[in-house]
Protein backbone atom coordinates (compact mmCIF):
# COMPACT_ATOMS: atom_id res chain seq x y z
CA UNK A 1 0.00 0.00 0.00
CA UNK A 2 2.96 2.32 0.66
CA UNK A 3 4.04 2.04 -2.78
CA UNK A 4 0.79 3.64 -3.78
CA UNK A 5 1.79 6.72 -1.85
CA UNK A 6 5.31 6.83 -3.23
CA UNK A 7 5.87 9.90 -5.36
CA UNK A 8 7.85 8.02 -7.94
CA UNK A 9 4.96 5.69 -8.54
CA UNK A 10 2.32 8.50 -8.81
CA UNK A 11 3.84 9.92 -11.90
CA UNK A 12 3.34 6.89 -14.10
CA UNK A 13 -0.19 6.67 -12.81
CA UNK A 14 -0.82 10.31 -13.92
CA UNK A 15 0.48 9.66 -17.44
CA UNK A 16 -1.99 6.83 -17.84
CA UNK A 17 -5.16 8.75 -16.95
CA UNK A 18 -4.21 12.17 -18.57
CA UNK A 19 -5.46 11.37 -22.18
CA UNK A 20 -9.00 10.80 -21.00
CA UNK A 21 -10.02 14.53 -21.02
CA UNK A 22 -8.51 15.07 -24.55
CA UNK A 23 -10.58 12.27 -26.01
CA UNK A 24 -13.64 13.71 -24.45
CA UNK A 25 -12.89 17.11 -25.96
CA UNK A 26 -12.33 15.57 -29.38
CA UNK A 27 -15.55 13.62 -29.09
CA UNK A 28 -17.35 16.73 -28.00
CA UNK A 29 -15.94 18.63 -31.04
CA UNK A 30 -16.98 15.87 -33.43
CA UNK A 31 -20.44 15.83 -31.93
CA UNK A 32 -20.67 19.62 -32.31
CA UNK A 33 -19.59 19.46 -35.94
CA UNK A 34 -22.04 16.65 -36.59
CA UNK A 35 -24.79 18.63 -34.94
CA UNK A 36 -23.98 21.67 -37.03
CA UNK A 37 -23.98 19.53 -40.18
CA UNK A 38 -27.29 18.00 -39.21
CA UNK A 39 -28.66 21.46 -38.44
CA UNK A 40 -27.45 22.79 -41.79
CA UNK A 41 -28.92 19.79 -43.57
CA UNK A 42 -32.18 20.27 -41.68
CA UNK A 43 -32.25 23.95 -42.53
CA UNK A 44 -31.61 23.07 -46.18
CA UNK A 45 -34.45 20.58 -46.34
CA UNK A 46 -36.79 22.78 -44.31
CA UNK A 47 -36.01 25.75 -46.58
CA UNK A 48 -36.53 23.57 -49.63
CA UNK A 49 -39.83 22.39 -48.27
CA UNK A 50 -40.99 25.87 -47.36
CA UNK A 51 -39.93 27.28 -50.76
CA UNK A 52 -41.08 24.36 -52.89
CA UNK A 53 -43.74 26.60 -54.45
CA UNK A 54 -41.38 29.46 -55.26
CA UNK A 55 -38.80 30.15 -57.96
CA UNK A 56 -36.41 33.08 -57.76
CA UNK A 57 -33.82 34.80 -59.91
CA UNK A 58 -31.68 37.90 -59.70
CA UNK A 59 -31.21 37.94 -63.49
CA UNK A 60 -34.01 40.43 -64.02
CA UNK A 61 -34.45 44.07 -64.88
CA UNK A 62 -37.08 46.74 -65.29
CA UNK A 63 -38.01 47.29 -68.95
CA UNK A 64 -40.12 49.76 -70.93
CA UNK A 65 -41.14 49.86 -74.60
CA UNK A 66 -38.84 52.72 -75.61
CA UNK A 67 -40.23 54.59 -78.63
CA UNK A 68 -37.77 56.32 -81.01
CA UNK A 69 -39.22 59.55 -82.43
CA UNK A 70 -38.01 60.30 -85.97
CA UNK A 71 -38.73 63.03 -88.50
CA UNK A 72 -41.12 61.92 -91.26
CA UNK A 73 -40.14 64.86 -93.49
CA UNK A 74 -36.97 66.86 -93.89
CA UNK A 75 -36.43 70.46 -92.90
CA UNK A 76 -34.94 72.94 -90.48
CA UNK A 77 -36.00 72.68 -86.82
CA UNK A 78 -37.64 75.95 -85.81
CA UNK A 79 -38.47 75.03 -82.23
CA UNK A 80 -37.57 72.17 -79.90
CA UNK A 81 -40.31 72.25 -77.29
CA UNK A 82 -38.88 69.66 -74.85
CA UNK A 83 -35.68 69.02 -72.93
CA UNK A 84 -33.88 65.85 -71.86
CA UNK A 85 -35.61 63.84 -69.11
CA UNK A 86 -38.76 65.98 -69.35
CA UNK A 87 -42.08 64.23 -68.79
CA UNK A 88 -44.52 64.61 -71.69
CA UNK A 89 -48.12 63.58 -72.23
CA UNK A 90 -49.53 61.66 -75.16
CA UNK A 91 -49.77 63.89 -78.28
CA UNK A 92 -47.73 66.61 -76.59
CA UNK A 93 -45.74 68.83 -79.04
CA UNK A 94 -42.07 67.87 -79.25
CA UNK A 95 -40.64 69.84 -82.17
CA UNK A 96 -41.67 72.01 -85.12
CA UNK A 97 -40.01 72.10 -88.55
CA UNK A 98 -40.09 74.94 -91.07
CA UNK A 99 -43.31 74.32 -93.05
CA UNK A 100 -42.98 77.05 -95.74
CA UNK A 101 -42.06 74.63 -98.55
CA UNK A 102 -44.83 72.20 -97.61
CA UNK A 103 -47.43 75.00 -97.45
CA UNK A 104 -46.49 75.97 -101.01
CA UNK A 105 -46.89 72.35 -102.09
CA UNK A 106 -50.36 72.30 -100.53
CA UNK A 107 -51.35 75.42 -102.50
CA UNK A 108 -50.03 73.91 -105.75
CA UNK A 109 -51.87 70.66 -105.12
CA UNK A 110 -55.09 72.57 -104.40
CA UNK A 111 -54.74 74.43 -107.71
CA UNK A 112 -54.21 71.15 -109.58
CA UNK A 113 -57.31 69.74 -107.94
CA UNK A 114 -59.40 72.78 -108.93
CA UNK A 115 -58.19 72.50 -112.55
CA UNK A 116 -58.90 68.77 -112.67
CA UNK A 117 -62.37 69.34 -111.20
CA UNK A 118 -63.18 71.94 -113.88
CA UNK A 119 -62.00 69.58 -116.62
CA UNK A 120 -64.15 66.81 -115.20
CA UNK A 121 -67.22 69.05 -115.18
CA UNK A 122 -66.58 70.00 -118.82
CA UNK A 123 -66.14 66.33 -119.77
CA UNK A 124 -69.45 65.37 -118.14
CA UNK A 125 -71.20 68.24 -119.94
CA UNK A 126 -69.69 67.00 -123.21
CA UNK A 127 -71.27 63.60 -122.61
CA UNK A 128 -74.73 65.20 -122.54
CA UNK A 129 -73.96 67.22 -125.66
CA UNK A 130 -72.77 64.14 -127.55
CA UNK A 131 -75.84 62.19 -126.46
CA UNK A 132 -78.28 64.83 -127.68
CA UNK A 133 -76.47 65.82 -130.89
CA UNK A 134 -75.66 62.27 -131.97
CA UNK A 135 -79.15 61.00 -131.30
CA UNK A 136 -80.71 64.00 -133.10
CA UNK A 137 -78.42 63.66 -136.12
CA UNK A 138 -79.21 59.97 -136.44
CA UNK A 139 -82.95 60.58 -136.25
CA UNK A 140 -82.74 63.32 -138.90
CA UNK A 141 -80.66 61.13 -141.21
CA UNK A 142 -83.08 58.25 -140.85
CA UNK A 143 -86.03 60.52 -141.56
CA UNK A 144 -84.32 61.86 -144.66
CA UNK A 145 -83.57 58.31 -145.78
CA UNK A 146 -87.21 57.39 -145.38
CA UNK A 147 -88.24 60.48 -147.36
CA UNK A 148 -85.86 59.76 -150.22
CA UNK A 149 -87.00 56.15 -150.23
CA UNK A 150 -90.56 57.34 -150.73
CA UNK A 151 -89.39 59.64 -153.54
CA UNK A 152 -87.72 56.71 -155.30
CA UNK A 153 -90.93 54.71 -155.05
CA UNK A 154 -92.90 57.60 -156.56
CA UNK A 155 -90.34 58.03 -159.31
CA UNK A 156 -90.51 54.35 -160.15
CA UNK A 157 -94.31 54.59 -160.36
CA UNK A 158 -94.05 57.56 -162.69
CA UNK A 159 -91.58 55.64 -164.91
CA UNK A 160 -93.95 52.69 -165.08
CA UNK A 161 -96.86 55.00 -165.96
CA UNK A 162 -94.78 56.74 -168.63
CA UNK A 163 -93.75 53.36 -170.08
CA UNK A 164 -97.42 52.33 -170.29
CA UNK A 165 -98.28 55.60 -171.99
CA UNK A 166 -95.44 55.10 -174.49
CA UNK A 167 -96.69 51.61 -175.26
CA UNK A 168 -100.23 52.93 -175.75
CA UNK A 169 -99.07 55.77 -178.01
CA UNK A 170 -96.86 53.36 -179.96
CA UNK A 171 -99.93 51.15 -180.59
CA UNK A 172 -101.94 54.16 -181.66
CA UNK A 173 -99.14 55.19 -184.07
CA UNK A 174 -99.06 51.70 -185.51
CA UNK A 175 -102.83 51.83 -186.08
CA UNK A 176 -102.51 55.31 -187.62
CA UNK A 177 -99.77 54.05 -189.97
CA UNK A 178 -102.00 51.17 -191.04
CA UNK A 179 -105.01 53.51 -191.55
CA UNK A 180 -102.84 55.87 -193.63
CA UNK A 181 -101.55 53.03 -195.82
CA UNK A 182 -105.09 51.77 -196.38
CA UNK A 183 -106.30 55.29 -197.18
CA UNK A 184 -103.48 55.69 -199.72
CA UNK A 185 -104.43 52.44 -201.46
CA UNK A 186 -108.08 53.37 -201.57
CA UNK A 187 -107.25 56.89 -202.81
CA UNK A 188 -105.08 55.46 -205.57
CA UNK A 189 -107.95 53.15 -206.52
CA UNK A 190 -110.32 56.14 -206.50
CA UNK A 191 -112.36 54.63 -203.71
CA UNK A 192 -111.91 57.53 -201.29
CA UNK A 193 -111.49 61.21 -201.71
CA UNK A 194 -108.34 63.20 -201.10
CA UNK A 195 -109.92 64.65 -197.96
CA UNK A 196 -110.12 61.21 -196.37
CA UNK A 197 -106.46 60.63 -197.23
CA UNK A 198 -105.51 63.94 -195.56
CA UNK A 199 -107.53 63.03 -192.50
CA UNK A 200 -105.68 59.71 -192.25
CA UNK A 201 -102.33 61.55 -192.63
CA UNK A 202 -103.24 64.04 -189.92
CA UNK A 203 -104.27 61.20 -187.56
CA UNK A 204 -100.98 59.45 -188.19
CA UNK A 205 -98.96 62.67 -187.50
CA UNK A 206 -100.93 63.27 -184.33
CA UNK A 207 -100.23 59.72 -183.13
CA UNK A 208 -96.52 60.21 -183.87
CA UNK A 209 -96.44 63.46 -181.89
CA UNK A 210 -98.28 61.83 -179.00
CA UNK A 211 -95.73 58.99 -178.96
CA UNK A 212 -92.82 61.45 -178.93
CA UNK A 213 -94.40 63.26 -176.00
CA UNK A 214 -94.87 59.99 -174.16
CA UNK A 215 -91.20 59.08 -174.76
CA UNK A 216 -90.16 62.48 -173.43
CA UNK A 217 -92.26 61.95 -170.31
CA UNK A 218 -90.66 58.51 -169.84
CA UNK A 219 -87.17 60.01 -170.10
CA UNK A 220 -88.09 62.67 -167.55
CA UNK A 221 -89.52 60.06 -165.19
CA UNK A 222 -86.35 57.99 -165.44
CA UNK A 223 -84.25 61.09 -164.69
CA UNK A 224 -86.37 61.74 -161.62
CA UNK A 225 -85.91 58.12 -160.50
CA UNK A 226 -82.13 58.39 -160.89
CA UNK A 227 -82.13 61.63 -158.88
CA UNK A 228 -84.24 60.08 -156.14
CA UNK A 229 -81.97 57.03 -155.98
CA UNK A 230 -78.88 59.25 -155.64
CA UNK A 231 -80.57 61.07 -152.78
CA UNK A 232 -81.27 57.71 -151.17
CA UNK A 233 -77.57 56.85 -151.36
CA UNK A 234 -76.69 60.23 -149.89
CA UNK A 235 -79.21 59.80 -147.07
CA UNK A 236 -77.93 56.27 -146.41
CA UNK A 237 -74.41 57.67 -146.14
CA UNK A 238 -75.58 60.19 -143.58
CA UNK A 239 -77.29 57.46 -141.63
CA UNK A 240 -74.10 55.42 -141.70
CA UNK A 241 -72.11 58.41 -140.47
CA UNK A 242 -74.60 59.02 -137.67
CA UNK A 243 -75.05 55.35 -136.75
CA UNK A 244 -72.01 54.97 -134.33
CA UNK A 245 -73.87 57.02 -131.69
CA UNK A 246 -73.04 54.52 -128.92
CA UNK A 247 -69.36 54.62 -129.79
CA UNK A 248 -69.36 58.40 -129.71
CA UNK A 249 -71.19 58.41 -126.38
CA UNK A 250 -68.84 55.71 -125.03
CA UNK A 251 -65.84 57.80 -126.05
CA UNK A 252 -67.32 60.85 -124.32
CA UNK A 253 -68.02 58.81 -121.17
CA UNK A 254 -64.46 57.43 -121.20
CA UNK A 255 -63.13 60.97 -121.43
CA UNK A 256 -65.31 61.92 -118.45
CA UNK A 257 -64.01 58.94 -116.44
CA UNK A 258 -60.44 59.92 -117.28
CA UNK A 259 -61.18 63.41 -116.01
CA UNK A 260 -62.65 61.93 -112.81
CA UNK A 261 -59.50 59.82 -112.35
CA UNK A 262 -57.40 62.95 -112.67
CA UNK A 263 -59.57 64.56 -110.01
CA UNK A 264 -58.97 61.57 -107.69
CA UNK A 265 -55.24 61.72 -108.36
CA UNK A 266 -55.14 65.45 -107.67
CA UNK A 267 -57.16 64.95 -104.47
CA UNK A 268 -54.71 62.25 -103.32
CA UNK A 269 -51.78 64.55 -104.08
CA UNK A 270 -53.45 67.28 -102.04
CA UNK A 271 -53.97 64.91 -99.10
CA UNK A 272 -50.32 63.85 -99.28
CA UNK A 273 -49.19 67.48 -99.36
CA UNK A 274 -51.38 68.27 -96.34
CA UNK A 275 -49.97 65.24 -94.47
CA UNK A 276 -46.41 66.32 -95.21
CA UNK A 277 -47.19 69.82 -93.95
CA UNK A 278 -48.74 68.35 -90.80
CA UNK A 279 -45.68 66.13 -90.29
CA UNK A 280 -43.64 69.29 -89.65
CA UNK A 281 -45.30 69.38 -86.22
CA UNK A 282 -43.90 66.41 -84.30
CA UNK A 283 -45.87 65.14 -81.30
CA UNK A 284 -45.25 62.46 -78.70
CA UNK A 285 -46.66 59.05 -79.64
CA UNK A 286 -47.05 58.03 -75.98
CA UNK A 287 -46.85 59.52 -72.51
CA UNK A 288 -43.44 59.17 -70.90
CA UNK A 289 -40.04 60.79 -70.46
CA UNK A 290 -37.80 62.40 -73.09
CA UNK A 291 -34.41 60.75 -73.36
CA UNK A 292 -31.36 60.98 -75.62
CA UNK A 293 -32.36 64.28 -77.21
CA UNK A 294 -30.15 64.49 -80.31
CA UNK A 295 -31.20 67.69 -82.14
CA UNK A 296 -31.63 71.37 -81.40
CA UNK A 297 -33.12 74.53 -82.88
CA UNK A 298 -31.79 75.45 -86.32
CA UNK A 299 -30.54 71.96 -87.12
CA UNK A 300 -31.28 70.46 -90.54
CA UNK A 301 -32.80 66.98 -90.39
CA UNK A 302 -33.63 64.44 -93.05
CA UNK A 303 -36.60 62.04 -93.19
CA UNK A 304 -35.95 59.17 -90.80
CA UNK A 305 -33.57 61.11 -88.54
CA UNK A 306 -34.06 60.04 -84.91
CA UNK A 307 -34.72 63.16 -82.85
CA UNK A 308 -35.16 61.66 -79.38
CA UNK A 309 -36.44 58.68 -77.42
CA UNK A 310 -39.62 58.47 -75.38
CA UNK A 311 -39.41 56.12 -72.40
CA UNK A 312 -43.01 55.28 -71.44
CA UNK A 313 -44.06 55.73 -67.83
CA UNK A 314 -45.57 52.24 -67.97
CA UNK A 315 -42.84 49.72 -67.12
CA UNK A 316 -42.65 45.96 -66.63
CA UNK A 317 -40.06 43.38 -65.59
CA UNK A 318 -38.23 40.83 -67.70
CA UNK A 319 -36.88 37.98 -65.55
CA UNK A 320 -34.56 35.43 -67.16
CA UNK A 321 -35.32 32.11 -65.47
CA UNK A 322 -33.37 28.92 -65.99
CA UNK A 323 -35.10 26.43 -68.20
CA UNK A 324 -35.25 24.06 -65.22
CA UNK A 325 -37.40 26.61 -63.37
CA UNK A 326 -40.10 27.00 -66.03
CA UNK A 327 -42.03 23.78 -65.48
CA UNK A 328 -44.67 25.23 -63.15
CA UNK A 329 -44.61 28.93 -64.08
CA UNK A 330 -47.97 29.95 -65.54
CA UNK A 331 -49.74 33.09 -66.66
CA UNK A 332 -51.18 34.98 -63.69
CA UNK A 333 -48.84 33.60 -61.01
CA UNK A 334 -48.22 36.29 -58.34
CA UNK A 335 -44.73 37.78 -58.22
CA UNK A 336 -42.72 39.68 -55.60
CA UNK A 337 -40.12 42.03 -57.04
CA UNK A 338 -37.34 43.44 -54.86
CA UNK A 339 -36.06 46.75 -56.24
CA UNK A 340 -32.39 47.54 -55.56
CA UNK A 341 -32.88 51.23 -56.43
CA UNK A 342 -35.60 51.50 -53.76
CA UNK A 343 -33.45 50.03 -51.01
CA UNK A 344 -34.73 46.50 -51.59
CA UNK A 345 -38.39 47.50 -51.32
CA UNK A 346 -40.73 44.81 -52.62
CA UNK A 347 -43.37 45.56 -55.24
CA UNK A 348 -45.95 43.15 -56.55
CA UNK A 349 -46.97 41.94 -59.96
CA UNK A 350 -47.98 38.85 -61.91
CA UNK A 351 -46.65 36.70 -64.73
CA UNK A 352 -47.87 38.02 -68.06
CA UNK A 353 -46.20 35.70 -70.58
CA UNK A 354 -43.23 33.45 -71.27
CA UNK A 355 -41.03 34.11 -74.29
CA UNK A 356 -41.21 31.68 -77.21
CA UNK A 357 -37.43 31.28 -77.30
CA UNK A 358 -34.38 31.52 -75.05
CA UNK A 359 -32.33 34.68 -74.77
CA UNK A 360 -29.45 33.07 -76.64
CA UNK A 361 -31.75 32.17 -79.52
CA UNK A 362 -32.57 35.83 -80.15
CA UNK A 363 -28.98 37.07 -79.89
CA UNK A 364 -27.15 38.42 -82.93
CA UNK A 365 -25.09 35.22 -83.16
CA UNK A 366 -27.16 32.33 -81.77
CA UNK A 367 -25.16 29.23 -80.81
CA UNK A 368 -24.84 26.46 -83.38
CA UNK A 369 -25.35 23.24 -81.43
CA UNK A 370 -24.69 21.01 -84.43
CA UNK A 371 -20.92 21.49 -84.09
CA UNK A 372 -18.72 18.72 -82.69
CA UNK A 373 -17.66 20.68 -79.59
CA UNK A 374 -21.19 20.98 -78.18
CA UNK A 375 -21.45 21.46 -74.43
CA UNK A 376 -24.85 21.47 -72.77
CA UNK A 377 -25.50 24.77 -71.02
CA UNK A 378 -28.58 25.56 -68.99
CA UNK A 379 -30.43 28.21 -70.99
CA UNK A 380 -32.44 31.12 -69.65
CA UNK A 381 -35.88 32.05 -70.91
CA UNK A 382 -37.31 35.61 -70.55
CA UNK A 383 -40.53 35.85 -68.53
CA UNK A 384 -42.53 39.08 -68.72
CA UNK A 385 -44.00 40.34 -65.44
CA UNK A 386 -46.50 43.18 -65.24
CA UNK A 387 -47.16 45.33 -62.20
CA UNK A 388 -50.23 45.29 -60.01
CA UNK A 389 -52.07 48.59 -59.94
CA UNK A 390 -52.10 51.18 -57.13
CA UNK A 391 -48.41 51.09 -56.26
CA UNK A 392 -47.09 54.69 -55.98
CA UNK A 393 -43.47 53.53 -56.11
CA UNK A 394 -43.92 52.55 -59.77
CA UNK A 395 -43.39 56.19 -60.76
CA UNK A 396 -39.83 56.00 -59.40
CA UNK A 397 -38.82 53.09 -61.63
CA UNK A 398 -36.53 53.50 -64.61
CA UNK A 399 -35.90 51.15 -67.51
CA UNK A 400 -32.82 48.98 -66.95
CA UNK A 401 -32.88 48.81 -63.14
CA UNK A 402 -31.78 45.52 -61.61
CA UNK A 403 -34.33 43.62 -59.53
CA UNK A 404 -34.77 40.27 -57.83
CA UNK A 405 -37.88 38.27 -58.70
CA UNK A 406 -39.75 35.64 -56.71
CA UNK A 407 -42.64 33.81 -58.43
CA UNK A 408 -45.23 32.11 -56.26
CA UNK A 409 -46.20 28.99 -58.17
CA UNK A 410 -49.91 28.17 -58.24
CA UNK A 411 -49.83 24.92 -60.19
Amino acid sequence: MATSTNGNEKTPHATVVAPVPKKRKALRAYMLLGGLALAALGVYFIHGYLTRDEVTTDNAQVEADVVPVAARVGGVILHMRVADNQRVDDKAPLAELDAADYTAKVDAAQADLDAATAQAEAAHAQVDIVRSSSAGGLSSAKAQLRGTGASVSGAKAQVASAQATVAQRAAELTKADADLARAKNLHDAGAVSGQALEAAQEARDAAKATLDAANANLTAARDQQATAESRVAEAAGRVEQSTPVERQITAAIAAAKLADARVSSAAAALRLAVLQRDYTKITSPVAGYVSRLAVHDGQMVQPGTTLLMIVPAQTYVVANFKETQLERIRHGDPVDVSIDALGGKTLHGKVDSIAAGTGARFSMMPPENATGNFVKVVQRVPVKIVWNADQPELEQLHAGLSVEVKVHLQH
